[in-house]
């Protein structure tokens, strides 16, 4: 008896170490609550906060909340601003002055993050308002690149951002207009295809270069929001138990259009939109890569070891992740770990009451 409850023990912590005991849901390819504190998005290298800026963004920890009753602007000598706190988009807490800043005036930033599973302290950030400015009309330039067949990450599926696939890419160049620069911060972000939702980001999640900013969503595994694409097949054979990927584009022409919303201001930005075409050839000319057929119905790319311009990926593929994230958690392999495993454990079984 004392040696069947070992056995069961001694599997299941193996399980628990290898992480396998429950199958891993999408949604825990975030990283643990709080990981990320209280963001407070503001202009990139300690710029000026227009003084007439609709509203400041306390963007909350990572799947958690900002207590709207610690949102607080203060003077130096401490003395709190008059103005209201309000919820805003992806459940951050806005807070909206009774009056436009003073020029010249440095003011404090006050939020303290509420987490589930751990004590969180008063967080706070400091900048200097600047004169008031127009508020933007327009949103900026919008093009896209020639498509690149290749190998890329794929962002937004059930193994955590890990699977690499084959395909057809291309990304989106945004050019802020002049006007648009000075409110960036509080500014959040969609693209759609076609008339359908790809990828959203919050606040603060395009720099002033027109790109995506990194800082914005660490440790979260969404599509980034430039870059597009369709996936034509596996990188090998032996990876076609993850089956065919379904959450990238269709081969074909289509329309994308970013659409951004100023937090809080009570105006609409025209949307941006390009056209563009991505395919699945089953040769690329004078690459000398084809595809293969697997078992399974997939499909391998044969002769690739990296990106079709002879690096490890391809030229639009979008950056890595901080090495601190958490990756790695295929449901599909956990499951035939788990499988196995058992099937180990029925063999110890029989072996025990075979004995004499």
């Amino acid at each position: 008896m004392h040696g069947h409850a070992w056995t069961w023990s001694a599997v299941g912590m193996f399980l628990l170490g290898m992480g396998t005991l429950i199958p891993t849901s999408a949604h825990a390819c975030v990283a643990p609550n709080c990981m990320v504190g209280v963001r407070f998005p503001l202009p990139e290298d300690g710029g000026a906060v227009p003084a007439n800026v609709p509203g400041l963004v306390t963007a909350p920890p990572l799947l958690e909340n900002v207590d709207p009753a610690t949102v607080r602007l203060l003077l130096p000598d401490g003395t709190p601003v008059p103005a209201t706190v309000t919820t805003g988009a992806y459940q951050a807490q806005v807070l909206i002055p009774d009056a436009p800043l003073e020029p010249g005036t440095t003011y404090r930033l006050e939020a303290k993050g509420v987490c589930q599973f751990q004590q969180t302290e008063l967080e706070s950030t400091t900048f200097t308002a600047g004169p008031a400015l127009p508020l933007p009309t327009t949103l900026g330039t919008l093009t896209v690149d020639e498509p690149s067949q290749g190998i890329f990450t794929m962002y937004g599926d059930s193994n955590c951002g890990n699977t690499r696939v084959s395909g057809d890419s291309t990304l989106l160049r945004f050019q802020p207009s002049r006007e648009l620069a000075p409110f960036l911060p509080w500014m959040h972000w969609t693209v759609e295809v076609d008339g359908q939702p790809w990828a959203s980001v919050k606040h603060s999640g395009v720099t002033s270069l027109g790109e995506n900013n990194v800082e914005s969503y660490l440790y979260q595994y969404n599509r980034r929001l430039f870059f597009l694409y369709t996936v034509c097949g596996y990188t090998s054979c032996a990876d076609s138990y993850h089956q065919p990927p379904t959450n990238g584009l269709a081969p074909g022409r289509h329309r994308a259009t970013l659409q951004g919303t100023l937090e809080h201001a009570d105006l609409t930005l025209p949307p941006l939109s390009v056209d563009f075409e991505l395919t699945c050839p089953q040769k690329i000319a004078g690459a000398g890569v084809s595809l293969g057929g697997c078992s399974d119905g997939g499909y391998e790319w044969g002769g690739l070891d990296g990106g079709v311009d002879g690096g490890s990926t391809a030229p639009n593929d979008p950056p890595p992740e901080p090495e601190t994230s958490k990756k790695g958690c295929s449901q599909t392999g956990g499951g035939l770990t788990l499988f196995g495993l058992l099937a180990t454990l029925r063999l110890l079984r029989r072996s025990r009451q075979d004995r004499p």
